[in-house]
């Protein structure tokens, strides 16, 4: 998609510095704090602003998250050069003291702490027109859904966990976990709150805010993560009819080896921009320096080089993803997925791409695969067919957070959990003729049906940090990555996900600074 870049440096604004040109004369510009700054349409976008640039802090989309979710879900093994904590993600050897979960608690709560006070400061703007009512509206509504995120984010990963539902909680230093059920009910609350005020479309000079779309997904998505599979189906089938336009791109390289046009199946994703040189900071800012790194106006990410086979190759795809892509078809025969080849290089007999750099000046060159461990290494999210390596943590290609073939696949789960697994066969067959996988002409029994739900979600999805939460959405988390380590380690006798590993640990930072919580944690995990 075209993109506006939101970038981070109004993030001073919340340290109560001014950010407008015109403070330069103020005698006094330390008589600020957040009542007296936050006062106007302008101010509100620029905290907004600062809200947004979270999605690319520590333990999110510049680095971590990716590290976070596709080794524990085992899409993911890590290569030799792979150091430091993120190793001890894919043995599940992590506990409260990690680094990276410890960081995306933290950014989870700072983005909710930014989101209440949108929220807080635009209701007592007082707007001069009927266009800043309206936009106080738009960034509250944005406001809101960022903080659904965070507490989807929150629930999903730790359970229960402490609600700040407004800004004025954030004075509450101490608060006790809420339950389960009133998490999910808080981000339902807050996501119907976007879903009011959101747009279905910006101009373009707004591109890259979130939609209403995109509310209506994650709210069908939380839904679906709760059993809810009525409400969930209607929230899904809101989006595959007017207003909405959403549509599969031709071919998935549209959106994960470049830059992403503006497309019609991106319902939530995270733009980048390619590094432009120093005055924009370090390309490295995403090792922690998010918000210090020269002008702050870094929204690239890292996850292209860091799992680049020609650059840095910290991981590659697991074993148990590429044998995924080959499986019987309906007459028992064994089948090779053509959506091995966007996914991963490889050999002509997985099915992954045997080429790189088809769109380089040069033309393409053979990859080299008894070059590469197992030989198997990532293509998705990969520049390699229009450059022969990255150099630099500087990719372009938007996060997709939230896709229409997911949706579509979201639904057609609701469906066969529903029992309507007839209304499922239509939708799982239109993703599949995307890539020109063939059509199913039935699904089975709803045994059956949920067996090959499951499979076409690790297909389809693959790499774009989802299994993890299917697995545990679906109960099969501890018998699925188990056998796929034992089939990986078949001599070790070592134990690798227990039932602890469903959630993640309370956080040591959390568990030292809150008796609340320290005193409500079992077995000095969760």
């Amino acid at each position: 998609m075209k993109k506006q870049i939101l970038t981070l440096t109004t993030l001073a604004c919340l340290a109560i510095t001014g950010c407008d040109n015109s403070l330069d004369n103020v005698k006094n510009q330390t008589s600020y704090n957040d009542d007296t700054y936050f006062t106007s349409p302008a101010t509100i976008s620029e905290a907004l602003t600062a809200a947004y640039g979270l999605m690319l802090y520590k333990g999110l989309y510049s680095r971590d998250f990716y590290y976070l979710m596709d080794l524990t879900g085992n899409e993911a093994e890590a290569d030799a050069p792979l150091l430091g904590d993120v190793l001890q993600l894919h043995d599940y050897s992590y506990a409260a003291n990690h680094a990276q979960i410890n960081d995306l608690w933290s950014t989870a709560y700072k983005l909710t702490f930014r989101s209440n006070l949108v929220i807080d400061k635009a209701a007592k703007v007082i707007p001069a027109s009927d266009t800043e009512k309206a936009k106080l509206t738009q960034y509250v509504s944005e406001a809101y859904f960022l903080k659904a995120y965070a507490e989807f984010l929150l629930v999903t990963l730790w359970g229960r966990v402490p609600i700040r539902k407004d800004y004025g909680e954030n004075s509450e230093f101490y608060l006790s976990r809420s339950s389960v059920e009133d998490n999910w009910k808080q981000v339902e609350s807050d996501l119907m709150n976007a879903i009011s005020g959101l747009p279905v479309t910006y101009g373009a000079g707004d591109l890259g805010r979130v939609t209403k779309g995109a509310a209506v997904a994650l709210l069908g998505k939380s839904y679906l993560f709760q059993k809810k599979y009525a409400e969930a189906a209607a929230q899904f089938e809101l989006l595959t009819k007017a207003p909405y336009t959403y549509g599969l791109v031709a071919n998935l390289d549209e959106l994960f080896t470049k830059s992403p046009a503006k497309n019609t199946e991106t319902v939530f994703d995270i733009p980048h921009k390619a590094w432009g040189g120093w005055a924009e900071g370090s390309p490295y800012y995403m090792f922690g320096s998010q918000e210090g790194s020269g002008s702050g106006k870094n929204t690239l990410t890292g996850r292209a080089m860091e799992y680049g086979w020609n650059d840095w190759r910290n991981v590659f795809i697991s074993d148990a993803a590429v044998k995924a892509f080959t499986y019987t078809d309906e007459t028992g025969k064994q089948y090779v997925d053509p959506r091995a080849k966007n996914t991963f290089y490889g050999d002509k007999s997985s099915g992954g791409d045997i080429t790189y750099c088809d769109n380089c000046p040069g033309g393409a060159k053979e990859y080299p695969y008894f070059e590469n461990g197992n030989g198997f290494r990532w293509r998705k999210y990969e520049p390699y067919e229009y450059k022969e390596k990255g150099e630099l943590p500087q990719s372009d290609i938007n996060s997709q957070v939230i896709r229409y073939a997911d949706v579509l696949l979201m639904l057609a789960e609701a469906q066969i959990n529903s029992g309507k697994t007839a209304e499922a066969l239509p939708l799982i067959n239109k993703v599949r003729a995307r890539s020109g996988a063939f059509a199913y002409t039935s699904l089975g029994s709803k045994d059956e049906a949920i067996k090959k739900i499951m499979l076409e979600r690790q297909l389809e999805l693959s790499g774009e940090q989802v299994r993890w939460f299917d697995l545990i959405r679906w109960g099969i988390a501890k018998q699925t990555l188990n056998a796929e380590k034992k089939a990986k380690f078949p001599a070790s006798t070592q134990s690798f996900f227990q039932d602890k590993h469903v959630l993640f640990p309370i956080p040591l930072t959390e568990k030292n600074t809150n008796p609340l919580v320290a005193n409500d944690i079992v077995d000095d995990w969760n």
